[in-house]
């Protein structure tokens, strides 16, 4: 595929693919007439850099990764817990504010009463 079909069919600018294949991330070959042909596969791989800039990865964490063989499963994995610890950081954010004037003793329960539950995010975060 040119690079023009390959920005139509994965919403990434042709100067993004660009980008891509000038830091290696995206293989292409060169044809007769000099155009860069790239594989059916390199959709997929543009799909797997959107997901792991969503996870606010660098491009060297990106191409450290996709060098490495990891798993598209594995990336959906990771998306679905970033997504999963934004929301909840957004809750806190918002838990915290009603918080601020709550008087000390209210603070005090909410506080013992959390303590398991810090646990069960301790022995999740030690499982990454």
């Amino acid at each position: 595929m040119k690079i023009g079909e390959v920005a139509k069919l994965s919403g990434v600018s042709t100067r993004t693919i660009d980008y891509y294949t000038n830091l290696g991330l995206l293989s292409a070959e060169r044809s007769e007439a000099n155009y860069r042909l790239y594989p059916p596969a390199s959709l997929q791989t543009l799909e797997r850099i959107q997901i792991l800039k969503k996870q606010r990865m660098s491009m060297a964490e990106i191409q450290e990764v996709l060098g490495s063989g990891v798993l598209p499963e594995t990336e959906k994995l990771a998306e679905d817990i970033y997504e999963e610890f934004d929301c909840l950081q957004k809750k806190i954010t918002r838990l915290e504010e009603q918080l601020k004037d709550a008087p000390v003793h209210v603070k005090a329960q909410i506080s013992k009463a959390l303590e398991s539950k810090m646990v069960a995010i301790v022995s999740l975060l030690a499982l990454l």
